[in-house]
């Protein structure tokens, strides 16, 4: 199972003005609530985060604090799950400190993974893929700087093998092929001559992706779930596949219900994830509608918003 994820959008630092003192939150974002005033026993048992943007630092860094505050949380049958457009294989080799059953949300919720069990995934119809491979070829002769990396669930296939491409790509993708034409990888997955499903696809550019996305991607937007995931990254999945259906899966496979739930998240393919949680935060480095549709706002990333936010929630 795997796929791929991105840096979130950072906003104005001004934003961080609608938290509250003593390291608050905003309920609403009209009054700063001040975090000492949320309770400190929530009846939290699913933790749900975004990695870009939301709880890795500004150098792509997991909190050192993080570890502590898993086995706290595994030691109370709290479930965590980082939600993410990166690759499970990647969210697995992050997360390898975690003992015991590991749960992710990859691919922007195509797969969903529980101590090595998929729990859910959804597969693209393969003529849309090849025409979106097609595309991302007539941007990059158009000028565009860009590639796309075709997500299978056993690994992510790149035809662009240039050393500035790859090294974009690897940091989300730790499990990638490089071949000669996707579409012919693509007409071998449908024979079934390479076993594997295709989940996403996701357009890179080094530059801004807009236009590589204008062009590749976007003609499907009514058809299929679109998202620009970050300044050089856009993707494509089955309609309706996002965080959010991810996590209702995983709540329904584990009995929890949204009130018992918390997410954090900081751009536009985390908005599905805040939908499904009762305790909903979007960072303070958040995208302006990220900020709207959650319920509470929390400390930056790079404060470890996330840590801090758990930690008084649960009372640890």
């Amino acid at each position: 199972m795997c796929g791929a994820g991105r840096a979130g959008e950072e906003t104005p630092a001004g934003r961080a003005r609608r938290i509250g003192d003593n390291g608050g939150v905003s309920s609403h974002h009209a009054n700063p609530t001040p975090l000492s005033q949320l309770p400190t026993d929530a009846d939290i048992r699913l933790v749900a985060a975004d990695m870009d943007g939301t709880l890795l630092d500004d150098d792509k860094r997991i909190p050192e604090g993080l570890w502590p505050l898993l086995d706290e949380l595994d030691r109370r049958g709290v479930v965590f799950a980082p939600a993410s457009g990166r690759q499970c294989w990647t969210l697995l080799d992050m997360f390898d400190r975690v003992e015991g059953e590991m749960t992710v949300i990859a691919e922007n919720g195509a797969i969903v993974m529980r101590g090595g069990t998929e729990i859910s995934s959804v597969s693209m119809d393969h003529q849309t893929v090849a025409e979106v491979v097609r595309g991302v070829r007539r941007a990059r002769q158009a000028g565009e700087d860009c590639g796309l990396v075709m997500c299978g669930k056993a690994c992510a296939y790149v035809e662009r093998h240039d050393e500035v491409f790859i090294a974009g790509v690897m940091p989300y993708y730790h499990r990638t092929r490089k071949v000669d034409d996707l579409l012919g990888v693509l007409e071998q997955t449908r024979s079934g001559q390479i076993d594997d499903d295709v989940i996403k696809v996701a357009a890179y550019c080094t530059t801004p992706i807009t236009t590589t996305a204008r062009m590749a991607l976007e003609p499907f937007a009514a058809t299929h779930q679109y998202a620009v995931s970050g300044h050089n990254w856009a993707d494509l999945q089955a309609k309706g596949v996002d965080k959010g259906v991810a996590l209702a899966a995983l709540q329904e496979r584990l009995g929890i219900g949204p009130e018992q739930t918390l997410a954090f998240g900081d751009f536009h393919n985390d908005l599905g994830l805040l939908d499904h949680a009762h305790w909903s935060f979007a960072m303070a480095n958040a995208h302006p509608q990220v900020v709207a549709a959650a319920r509470y706002v929390a400390p930056a990333n790079s404060e470890a918003g996330v840590l801090t936010v758990t930690r008084h929630l649960l009372g640890t």
